[in-house]
């Protein structure tokens, strides 16, 4: 009996599986942008921090509703910008406390993580320095978008894909992001470091 012995593409396999390591890295960052508002809301609150200790980026956050009622063309939009003016004017005097905002905070906007997200916390929280840890990471953050979504929408065969990398390019890659969030976590704990040593001062 003669049967048809089909070759195992074991090369092909292995391209995929490199493939994947774009999709892996593009759904690690898509996570962190998903968690970090409710994180830094979660931690703001539990401090107790006053709205006259938040950078201008962050008060934006908090009076999203003003904003959005300010868009509007009609008489109640006068107030809500009038009310929107007193509030940035006050604001070095504002005692109020913090309430959950992040449902107002959205970073995963249901698009491919890129600089964009990074660029705006650095922004809202006012942080020191700039997002990227080195000067390749928005080249970095290009390459796993634009990877991703060849790969997930099949605009690419994800064989070719794995096929453009080799193991060690895919380890630096994978190191290169480590270190990127390794930099954005040091740079947010600093911060709400500093949010907790202030307000440990002006408490009497």
């Amino acid at each position: 009996m003669n049967l048809i012995q089909d070759q195992f593409d074991a090369d092909g396999v292995a391209a995929m599986n490199r493939a994947l390591t774009f999709v892996v890295c593009a759904g690690i960052l898509e996570q962190l942008m998903r968690d970090l508002p409710a994180a830094l809301s979660s931690d703001l609150c539990a401090l107790r921090v006053p709205r006259k200790r938040l950078p201008m980026g962050l008060l934006a956050i908090l009076e999203a509703v003003e904003f959005r009622r300010c868009a509007e063309q009609n008489v109640a939009s006068f107030s809500s910008r009038a009310k929107l003016l007193r509030s940035i004017s006050l604001h070095s005097g504002d005692e109020r406390l913090i309430s959950d905002f992040s449902d107002d905070l959205k970073l995963a906007d249901g698009k491919t993580v890129n600089e964009r997200q990074f660029s705006a916390l650095w922004e809202l929280l006012d942080l020191p320095g700039e997002w990227r840890n080195d000067p390749k990471d928005l080249l970095l953050l290009k390459e796993i978008q634009a990877k991703r979504n060849s790969i997930a929408h099949w605009e690419q065969d994800p064989v070719a894909v794995g096929r453009m990398k080799t193991y060690v390019q895919l380890r630096e890659t994978t190191r290169s992001l480590g270190l990127l969030l390794d930099h954005v976590q040091l740079h947010l704990c600093d911060w709400l470091d500093k949010m907790a040593r202030l307000q440990l001062l002006s408490t009497p």
